[in-house]
């Protein structure tokens, strides 16, 4: 019997949530929890669906995908497709009709975004951008973050640029300690590390905990988790001490 694990990984591996992922597979989002809890197996019916599901994402820009081996087990596998030269892949995102626009949360907008990250009109409000080449749209909310602070640093400093999808809730319980995030609290936009010290309480951590000590919140106040992807400097990190050979 495939595992409800398997059933998970698919699902997160193309970033859908539940509701998103049952209506490809056009079955109930409570079936897919049920699955993914080991709740109920999967069907042959559903092995179908998750495999057609697949062949019609083929075309997608993962460095790993999931497939279907035989009908006992699903299993990661190296995508064999190399990707285009960057200079390529911009002439061909630049001849596209409508490219997918993505709003930038800059240093100046935090507040904003804060009290109304929630709101159709104020989101519209924010300056937008095309996603970088190779980054697919389907399937996930993203949006660029500006860092503000040193707290980060030497990893981030202020004024580099975030790219990152939205994590569903019902996904918050696979955050990897230790990693990077976007929190949005009731209070603050965080760029963090998160360790989680139990299902009610997170440890932000900073990479430079002299200017910002570590910091632990209830996740009853967590607004919002996005998932770091794509990181742009806004400066060149200073180079190391060179000796010049005569």
């Amino acid at each position: 019997m495939i595992s409800g694990h398997n059933i998970k990984e698919i699902r997160q591996l193309y970033n859908l949530t539940q509701e998103e992922f049952a209506a490809a597979l056009d079955i109930t989002r409570e079936m897919v929890n049920k699955m993914e809890k080991g709740k109920c197996g999967v069907s042959k019916g559903t092995m179908a669906r998750i495999k057609m599901f697949q062949q019609s994402r083929q075309s997608e820009n993962f460095s790993q995908e999931v497939e279907l081996i035989g009908s006992s087990a699903f299993a990661p596998k190296e995508r064999k497709t190399p990707f285009a030269p960057y200079h390529l892949q911009r002439r061909e995102q630049k001849n596209e009709p409508i490219n997918h626009l993505v709003p930038l949360v800059a240093q100046k907008a935090h507040a904003g975004y804060v009290k109304s990250y929630d709101q159709v009109d104020y989101l519209e409000s924010l300056e937008k951008y095309s996603l970088p080449p190779g980054v697919n749209p389907m399937g996930a909310v993203w949006s660029y973050f500006e860092v503000d602070g040193e707290s980060m640093e030497p990893t981030l400093n202020s004024g580099d640029i975030v790219l990152a999808s939205m994590l569903p809730v019902e996904d918050w319980d696979d955050i990897k300690d230790f990693c990077v995030y976007v929190i949005l609290t009731t209070e603050n936009l965080l760029v963090k590390r998160i360790y989680r010290k139990n299902p009610e309480q997170w440890i932000l951590l900073s990479d430079n905990e002299e200017a910002a000590p570590q910091v632990v919140i209830n996740v009853s106040d967590v607004k919002q988790v996005w998932t770091f992807r794509r990181h742009i400097r806004a400066k060149v990190p200073v180079p190391k001490d060179f000796k010049i050979l005569a």
